[in-house]
């Protein structure tokens, strides 16, 4: 019934019906719908009332398709997770900077890091089921706001006690933000195109990797620190916007009870993609009545196996992400050789980044572009787990080549590399996330996942400060056993979610 539409009247809305079946002539005179699942007329009742017609939300966005108002949903999503993402990345990259203006320790640099990303873990957990319950559009609007401030404030810091006061808000802003905002997008998109919404929000945040190391390369031995915070956050001002203009998802609309609003968001995403719905509709999804419980993501036989196994190959992904991501700065501002030699780096206690080692930056981070893209391609042609499975090998193997005294040029390379594989691996991770779980719990098990990965950075960021000053090689080696688990839990997740149309049941 896509294949062709018949105007039934001026009045009556467009409707698609089966190609194969025909419509008397007498039913176009009268007037009747050619709608498969209604049975009768669109005539009438008796108290001169049209009858309504149930319609499940994935035919709904079926028939909406996709047009401007699925492009506006992926902007904000992009915009949202490029604000979140460029916060964390650019803390790697002013530690030198703060390191040199307030004498910063080796223990308080990691702190700085550490708190941010350990707010950040215990946020998206609480936040997650937060937003199943009382809506995702409410929890982004609000901490968008405060990212904002709290940006403005790290900028304007007089000393390193502020600095991380505002950092840890914007790290609690952040958690509550990212997981939020790729449910948000996949919810509004039909289920032909459910991938895109995640690859959105994952591009948002690669591109904020690239972006703020290319700002850091232009700007920051300019024009100072506290002006890259500005300049990377100002995204946050459209998305806000754009964000208050577009309505909450139909789908926690529907699950929540809230059906007369989840039919005027439906609507207005139709008139935003030009498409006549009838006036007589109501929506609806299959669902359960329990909104954010950790106690069916936790306990359910279909959902406790994803939701642990997902949550320790997050973890591993985003350890081996953000530990590389410390790394890569530390090294760089190093006199550093490498494990072959038995040899450790000296630290410099102020030592900046040349402008031929924020190159190096911008470039690695290229990678994780690449990486992204890959994946979605690569997914959508052989589905989630065997790429997930051959990427953690590529990815133990690329590991094996830092075991070499390396300068930073080699080191850029390699580095790379792992970041295209990384990249790779957590695009497809947050494919299957939201394949997994129902309307109701989606955004908590979400909140749990990307809860699991802020500690797995917490975990990163310690070990990469602890070890890098005292063995190279130590580090190495938790990157090649971090690697084997998340390898090992990937071979362990045996459900293919590709096909997934993301049907609440």
């Amino acid at each position: 019934w896509y294949q062709r539409r018949v105007r039934v009247s001026d009045r009556d809305p467009i409707l698609p019906h089966d190609s194969d079946s025909d419509l008397a002539a007498d039913d176009t005179e009268l007037g009747v719908i050619a709608n498969p699942n209604v049975n009768g007329t669109d005539l009438p009742t008796e108290n001169g009332e049209k009858p309504l017609e149930e319609w499940e939300l994935n035919r709904v966005y079926d028939t909406i398709g996709v047009g401007w108002a699925q492009v506006i949903f992926w902007i904000i999503s992009f915009l949202i997770a490029y604000s979140d993402y460029a916060e964390l990345t650019l803390i790697a990259l002013i530690i030198p900077y703060l390191r040199c203006e307030w004498d910063l320790t080796e223990e308080f640099e990691a702190t700085i890091t550490i708190t941010i990303f350990l707010i950040y873990a215990i946020s998206a957990l609480i936040f997650g089921k937060v937003s199943d319950i009382y809506g995702r559009k409410r929890v982004m609007s609000i901490t968008i706001v405060i990212l904002i401030i709290t940006a403005i404030g790290a900028a304007l810091a007089t000393n390193k006690y502020l600095f991380l006061f505002w950092r840890s808000i914007a790290g609690a802003c952040i958690g509550a933000n990212f997981a939020t905002v790729v449910v948000y997008s996949t919810e509004f998109s039909p289920a032909s195109h459910k991938s895109i919404g995640p690859l959105i929000a994952l591009m948002g945040s690669y591109v904020s990797m690239f972006l703020v190391n290319v700002v850091g390369f232009l700007t920051i031995n300019q024009l100072g620190w506290r002006w890259v915070i500005i300049i990377i956050t100002i995204p946050c001002i459209p998305a806000w916007i754009l964000l208050m203009v577009m309505p909450e998802t139909p789908r926690y609309l529907c699950v929540s009870g809230k059906e007369k609003e989840a039919l005027k968001a439906v609507k207005f995403m139709a008139n935003i993609n030009r498409i006549t719905l009838p006036d007589s509709l109501k929506v609806f999804v299959h669902q359960n009545k329990e909104l954010g419980s950790f106690k069916m993501v936790l306990t359910s036989p279909d959902h406790k196996r994803p939701a642990i196994l997902l949550s320790i190959m997050y973890f591993c992904n985003i350890f081996i992400e953000t530990a590389v991501l410390v790394f890569l700065p530390l090294a760089f501002t190093s006199q550093f050789c490498g494990a072959e030699e038995g040899s450790s780096p000296e630290r410099e206690k102020c030592q900046t980044l040349s402008q031929d080692d924020l190159w190096k930056l911008v470039g690695s981070a290229a990678g994780s572009l690449a990486g992204c893209m890959a994946a979605y391609y690569v997914g959508n042609w052989l589905g989630r787990l065997k790429p997930t499975r051959g990427s953690n090998i590529l990815q133990i193997i690329a590991f094996l080549f830092m075991f070499k005294c390396f300068n930073n040029s080699y080191l850029f390379g390699v580095a790379t590399v792992i970041k295209i594989i990384n990249a790779f691996i957590c695009m497809t991770i947050w494919f299957i996330i939201p394949e997994s779980f129902p309307t109701t719990i989606r955004n908590t098990a979400t909140g749990m996942v990307n809860s699991s990965g802020k500690v797995g950075a917490v975990v990163g960021t310690a070990v990469v400060y602890l070890l890098f000053y005292e063995s190279q090689i130590a580090v190495i080696i938790f990157f090649v056993v971090v690697s084997a688990v998340t390898c090992l839990s990937s071979f362990l997740l045996n459900t293919e979610t590709q096909d997934n149309k993301l049907v609440d049941t």
